[in-house]
């Protein structure tokens, strides 16, 4: 039986859903640059813009420790409400923009979460797998070096 999703849900969803798409429209204006290089060049040559100066840098650092805490939330949140398609997330984050994301994930979120709360049945959270702790610990790595390299480069 379908889950009635109640109007404020429904709100947040859409607000949700307009939040990503200004968001992916925003990051995607600044790509002119870097898609004709390709994937792989494109990349290495955007990475390597975020030393400019000194406000990339430090704008760069700061979203890369947002993502660390809010990845980890997210993980521990899919996993409570048994979302699946977490992946997604972490490669869109990665390969899209985590703005874009964020957002996306929040709409599953309020919509599992629902689902959650309609078939309460008292089941415990299940713990992260190893997967999900390899990704964690491999976005405290990346944030963790790119600080460093940021810093060399002050």
């Amino acid at each position: 039986m379908p889950v009635a999703i109640p109007a404020a849900v429904r709100l947040r969803c859409t607000l949700y859903a307009l939040i990503a798409l200004a968001a992916l429209v925003g990051t995607a204006s600044q790509l002119g640059r870097y898609l004709p290089l390709g994937p792989i060049q494109g990349n290495v040559q955007f990475w390597q813009d975020t030393f400019a100066n000194a406000a990339s840098r430090f704008i760069t650092v700061d979203i890369f420790f947002v993502f660390l805490v809010v990845w980890h939330w997210m993980l521990r949140e899919s996993r409570r409400l048994g979302m699946g398609g977490i992946a997604g997330y972490f490669a869109a984050s990665l390969l899209v923009a985590f703005s874009t994301a964020l957002p996306l994930f929040m709409l599953h979120r309020e919509l599992a979460q629902q689902r959650h709360n309609a078939g309460r049945d008292g089941h415990p959270e299940t713990p992260l797998g190893a997967w999900a702790w390899l990704s964690l610990l491999a976005v405290a790595a990346g944030t963790i070096a790119y600080t460093w390299r940021s810093l060399q480069a002050t």
